[in-house]
C-alpha cells in the first residue's frame, strides 16, 4: 500500500512540472509578441489615423494652383499637425533654424483605397511657397511625394501647376522671362502609391485615346506604334489599332485602324485617318497579324507632299506550306485628315510547300518603291523594282538534301488616278 502511495505521489509530481513548463513557454511566447509589437509605433499609427479623418476632402480631377494670393486673410491658414504628417522626411530642413519653414494648409484627395493622399502646402521663408502631394501607406508610413505647385515673390518668375486625376497627374513648370514658357510632365500614380514619370511617348498616346474616345481595353497595345516625322519632329503619327469584337485568342482578331498625327507640344490631333477591319485587311486567323511598323522613307508624291508609310506583317502557322507577306500603305495630309494614296501593297511575299523533311519549292518577292520624275495627274509615279528568288529543295542521289535557287528580277509603274495609285495599264 505504501508502495502505491509514493508511485502516485511521483505521477503527481511530474503532471505538476510537466504543466508548470507548458505555462512558462506560453508565458515566454506572449512576451515575445508583446516585446514584437512597438508601442510607439502603435501609437503613431493611430495618431496619423485621427489625423487623417479629420483633414477635409476634395474630389478629383482638380487643378491646384496654390499661390500666395491662395493666402490673404489669417483664416486662410490652418493648423497642420507636422509630426503626424512626417513632413520632416519629405523637408529635413523643416525644423532647422535659419529656414523658417511652416505648414499652412492641408486637404486630402481619395485616389485609391489602399493608401492615403494628402495636399500639404509649405511656406518656405517669406517669399516661397509650394503644395506637395504626399501618398501614405495604411500604417502612415511614407510612400512617395512630388510637388504639384509652387509660387515665388521675389522675382515672380516661375509658378507650377498640377492637374490631378485618379491614377495621373500632370505637373506644369511655368517660366516668365521674356514670354511665358509652359514646359509639361506627365505621372502616372501607380496602385501602390509611387508616382512614376510618364514618358512623352506614354503621354501622347494616352492622350490620343481619350480624343478618339476610346476605351484602352479595346486597344491591341501590343501593335500599337509610333514615330515621330522625320521632317517636323513637333509631329508624331500614332498608329491605333482597335478590337472590333471581343477577343479570347492572341492569334485571332480583327482590327479596325485610327492612323493619326499629333501636336507633340499640345497632344491635340491635327490629322487622322479611320478604316474598319471590313477593308483594312487587318485580320489575324491561320494567317497572324504580328506587327505593325511606320515606315518614314522619303516619299515625295507630289510637289510639296511627302507621304509616310504603314507596313503590315502577316504569317502562316502551317508547316508544309509556309507563308509571309508585308504591305504597304501611304498616306498623305490633306485638310485636317489623312488620305490613303496606296492600299495594301505587297513589299515582301513569301510562300512554298515541302515535306516538313527536305523535298519542296518557294517563291519570295521583295519590292522596292522608288519615286519616279514622271507624273500622272500632279503625283509622281512609283517605279516598283522587284526580286524574284526562287528555290527548290530535293534529296540527292546521296541522299543528301540539296537546294537549286534562280534569281530574277522585275519592274513595275504605279500610277495616281487621282485617287490612289494602281498598276500602270499596259
Amino acid at each position: 500500500m505504501k508502495n502505491l502511495y509514493i508511485l502516485v505521489l511521483l505521477v503527481l509530481t511530474s503532471c505538476s512540472e510537466k504543466a508548470k513548463g507548458k505555462e512558462e513557454i506560453v508565458v515566454k511566447e506572449q512576451d515575445a509578441v508583446a516585446e514584437s509589437i512597438d508601442p510607439a509605433k502603435e501609437i503613431d499609427t493611430i495618431s496619423f489615423n485621427k489625423i487623417i479623418s479629420e483633414i477635409k476632402t476634395k474630389s478629383t480631377p482638380l487643378i491646384d494652383a496654390t499661390n500666395f494670393d491662395s493666402f490673404i486673410d489669417e483664416d486662410d491658414y490652418k493648423k497642420v499637425d507636422v509630426k503626424a504628417l512626417k513632413l520632416e522626411k519629405i523637408y529635413p530642413n523643416f525644423n532647422k533654424e535659419g529656414h523658417h519653414y511652416r505648414a499652412i494648409n492641408c486637404y486630402r484627395i481619395e485616389l485609391s483605397k489602399a493608401f492615403y493622399s494628402v495636399v500639404v502646402t509649405i511656406l518656405k521663408g517669406d517669399h516661397e511657397m509650394e503644395s506637395v502631394l504626399i501618398n501614405y501607406d495604411s500604417n502612415g508610413d511614407l510612400i512617395d511625394s512630388k510637388v504639384i505647385s509652387y509660387d515665388e515673390i521675389a522675382e515672380g518668375q516661375s509658378r507650377i501647376e498640377s492637374k490631378i486625376e485618379e491614377n495621373k497627374l500632370t505637373v506644369n513648370n511655368i517660366l516668365w522671362i521674356d514670354e511665358k514658357k509652359v514646359e509639361t510632365a506627365s505621372f502616372q500614380i501607380k496602385a501602390n502609391g509611387k508616382i512614376e514619370p510618364i514618358s512623352q511617348e506614354e503621354n501622347l498616346i494616352d492622350s490620343a485615346i481619350q480624343q478618339l474616345n476610346l476605351e484602352i481595353s479595346k486597344v491591341n497595345t501590343d501593335l500599337l506604334v509610333t514615330k515621330v516625322m522625320p521632317n517636323n519632329p513637333k509631329e508624331t503619327i500614332i498608329v491605333i489599332p482597335e478590337y472590333v469584337d471581343d477577343h479570347n485568342d492572341e492569334y485571332h482578331f480583327e482590327l479596325n485602324s485610327h492612323i493619326i498625327v499629333v501636336n507633340n507640344i499640345t497632344g491635340k490631333i491635327i490629322y487622322k485617318y479611320f478604316e474598319s477591319s471590313e477593308t483594312n485587311g487587318w485580320v489575324s486567323d491561320a494567317v497572324v497579324l504580328s506587327e505593325i511598323s511606320i515606315d518614314t522613307a522619303p516619299y515625295i508624291v507630289a510637289q510639296n507632299t511627302r507621304a509616310f508609310g504603314v507596313r503590315v506583317f502577316h504569317y502562316g502557322m502551317s508547316k508544309p506550306n509556309p507563308y509571309s507577306n508585308r504591305t504597304i500603305s501611304l498616306f498623305v495630309k490633306s485638310g485636317d485628315t489623312l488620305k490613303k494614296v496606296l492600299h495594301n501593297y505587297d513589299v515582301e511575299d513569301y510562300g512554298g510547300e515541302w515535306d516538313t523533311q527536305c523535298a519542296g519549292e518557294s517563291t519570295s518577292i521583295k519590292n522596292t518603291l522608288i519615286m519616279s520624275e514622271e507624273k500622272t495627274n500632279a503625283y509622281f509615279d512609283i517605279i516598283v523594282k522587284s526580286t524574284v528568288l526562287e528555290s527548290k529543295t530535293f534529296v540527292d542521289e546521296n541522299g543528301e538534301c540539296d537546294e537549286e535557287n534562280k534569281t530574277s528580277s522585275a519592274t513595275t509603274v504605279l500610277q495616281f488616278n487621282g485617287k490612289e495609285y494602281l498598276k500602270k495599264n499596259t
